[in-house]
């Protein structure tokens, strides 16, 4: 009985240590790029599960930001460690609008063919339309991880 109870926990312990809360050792960085081809400045953000989110800041027009994420081999998902490197925290989107008319102006970045398939690096852009709107961002162009 206590040999089945100490081989439990030994396998719970296992899978505990293989869970998604385990450091990054295996998926692969991306580069990720998002460039403003309008005409006005525009505010962009990293969206996480659960409205969590990562100021990218103020792009003016032709303006550019890029950071690095990381891609789970598995099944395409993008990440970014936690601050204290214990937990993934998985992309959903980017968002891009203007003030004072966030929730008018607001355009997304489609990350979707990024999770398709494996890849070193995503090149994004978006852009108020010259008639105003929504912010548009066309399809983003991938590059194929090696």
């Amino acid at each position: 009985m206590k040999v089945a109870r100490v081989l439990t926990l030994l396998g719970l312990g296992l899978f505990s240590a293989c869970s998604n809360n385990a450091p990054a050792r295996d998926a692969a960085p991306v580069a990720v790029s998002l460039r403003n081809d309008g005409t006005a400045p525009m505010e962009c953000r990293l969206m996480f599960g659960h409205w969590v989110d990562r100021d990218l800041g103020r792009l003016p027009p032709g303006g550019q930001v890029s950071f690095s994420v990381e891609q789970q081999p598995s099944d395409g998902g993008l990440f970014v460690m936690r601050p204290d490197g214990k937990m993934r925290m998985m992309i959903e989107t980017i968002l891009c609008g203007q003030y004072p008319d966030w929730p008018g102006s607001v355009g997304q970045v489609d990350l979707g063919p990024a999770r398709r398939k494996l890849v070193s690096a995503i090149n994004a852009s978006c852009r108020m339309p010259p008639e105003g709107g929504r912010i548009a961002c066309p399809p983003v162009t991938l590059t194929a991880a090696p």
